[in-house]
């Protein structure tokens, strides 16, 4: 008894020091022995930690059959659910967690999570508040709380949490990040000279460091002090890439693989007919313009919006892509499956119950002659602006999901390359069925782009739409300062302040 004891304890210590190949391996073997309820949970978690979703469900459902009141275990997969975004399943199982200890603090926050990603963010600020009568000083449920609350365009409220985070840990830099986004800073402001204080007087982890890296960075740039925002730039940029693994190959080599497949099939075998006439897409590059497309098309009557999904990108990612070199048997069978029938059942759980839906996942470009086969009746919307603009936004960003390409001169400017190369393809193969839309013509002519807008998804004119700005409707969007605003064009060729700093990042660039 003792023995099995301390080898849990070691599997314990390794899970916490991130060592999560060895825990799977040491508690496959002690499960063999015997089964434990706490060693499938924690093989689970080890499974989620390491990305393989499906295995971690398998885990804690044994974990549950061998003890039905495992709390730990219904959490644990209502979140590996939520992370497959088969999002049913998570909220039953975080309610039966709930069921079993109404204050269980962690399946609170996840059923909260579960609520915000599908736009139900009053119940989602709701449940957060809930959590916060038993953890007040925990950090961060006041960030969350503070992006529910900026997703329905509350400010003050979204400012407060996020500096009550701060002051139960200055350390929680996100929040610092986050406030950046939402402050326009002068000479002299406290919070720059904060954040300056902290990264020059405190031992922080480098994820800490990123998020005050690219905080500072905005900040000088608002005190047009162009040399210190890029130093900032550049420290934040190279940190996080350095922690993430990328090939830069990957994504110039999907461009040729795309283009053959297409070359040699009958595309039009396959197409769906008579389905997506009720979806609106709009896709293209990060910092492109397509939170402020969205936020005018969906200030129509008729429209809501659901933000980026990823649901179609993950889906042909997975069943399409990483089978273009080998499985086109598994390639047509998916071709030939009801997936527009799952899209559907996908969509119907989030809170957008309008005639017309927008899902406005960038990465989509990659996959519109896939769109065009299950969604033919669909609207695509390509948003597009200056290529040097464009990238230098992108590197002035920190976003929520890492992927090297996004903070690496050479490496982006190749992405930017590859995203063009497969644009002008679809343009050619479906002549005329995008709408390419410029961000700089919107700023020029707003009224008759709007039109244009419209026009294309066969909306009728609705003034809403060119005050867009004040359309409190709700959106989940790292530019929501922006499309909170009148159409400003302050952003048109910011590049060339920057132009000797980042020669790499425009190379090849109009």
């Amino acid at each position: 008894m003792k023995q099995n004891q301390n080898n849990i304890q070691i599997l314990i210590n390794k899970f916490n020091s991130k060592r999560f190949d060895e825990v799977i391996n040491d508690a496959l073997i002690l499960l063999k022995k015997k089964e434990n309820d706490f060693l499938w949970n924690l093989l689970g978690l080890s499974y989620q930690n390491s990305y393989h979703l499906q295995k971690s469900i398998n885990c804690f459902e044994n974990s549950i059959k061998l003890n039905p009141k495992n709390k730990s275990a219904y959490n644990n997969i209502g979140l590996s659910y939520k992370n497959l975004r088969i999002y049913p399943k998570a909220e039953e199982n975080l309610l039966i967690a709930l069921n079993l200890d109404e204050n269980y603090i962690h399946a609170i926050v996840n059923l909260a999570n579960v609520k915000n990603e599908t736009y139900y963010f009053i119940e989602a600020i709701s449940l957060y508040k809930r959590a916060l009568k038993i953890e007040a000083n925990n950090p961060l449920i006041h960030l969350n709380i503070a992006n529910a609350l900026q997703s329905l365009n509350d400010i003050e409220k979204t400012i407060f949490h996020l500096n009550e985070a701060l002051r139960i840990d200055p350390l929680f830099t996100n929040a610092d990040h986050k406030l950046s986004l939402l402050t326009k800073y002068e000479k002299n402001n406290a919070h720059l000279n904060e954040m300056l204080n902290k990264l020059n007087n405190i031992e922080l982890n480098n994820t800490n460091k990123g998020y005050l890296y690219f905080a500072i960075a905005k900040a000088f740039e608002d005190l047009k002090d162009y040399d210190n925002s890029i130093k900032y730039l550049k420290l934040g940029n190279n940190l996080i890439r350095t922690n993430l693994r990328y090939n830069s190959n990957i994504h110039s080599n999907l461009v040729k693989k795309i283009k053959i497949f297409f070359e040699k099939i009958d595309y039009q075998k396959y197409i769906h007919k008579n389905v997506g006439a009720n979806y609106i897409f709009i896709l293209g590059m990060p910092r492109s313009g397509t939170s402020l497309i969205e936020k005018i098309i969906s200030s129509h009557s008729k429209v809501g919006g659901l933000g980026e999904t990823n649901f179609i990108s993950d889906n042909i990612f997975n069943n399409i892509f990483k089978n273009l070199d080998s499985n086109n048997d598994h390639i047509y069978s998916f071709l030939n499956k009801n997936f527009s029938e799952e899209y559907k059942n996908f969509i119907s759980y989030f809170n957008c119950k309008n005639e017309i839906i927008i899902d406005k996942t960038l990465s989509n470009f990659w996959c519109i002659g896939f769109i065009k086969i299950f969604f033919p009746n669909s609207k695509i919307i390509h948003s597009f602006r200056s290529q040097k603009d464009n990238c230098l936004s992108i590197y002035k960003n920190l976003f929520d999901t890492h992927e090297g390409w996004l903070y690496e001169e050479n490496e982006l400017n190749k992405y930017f390359l590859a995203y063009n190369e497969i644009m002008d393809y679809w343009n050619e193969l479906f002549k005329d069925e995008i709408l390419n839309f410029k961000y700089e013509k919107l700023i020029e002519s707003p009224e008759l782009q709007i039109k244009k807008l419209l026009s294309y998804c066969e909306l009728d004119w609705e003034e809403n739409c060119l005050n867009f700005h004040k359309n409190k409707n709700a959106t989940k969007t790292l530019s929501i300062n922006q499309t909170n605003k009148p159409l400003y064009n302050t952003s048109i060729n910011k590049f060339e302040l920057y132009e000797k700093m980042l020669p790499n990042l425009f190379k090849n660039l109009s």
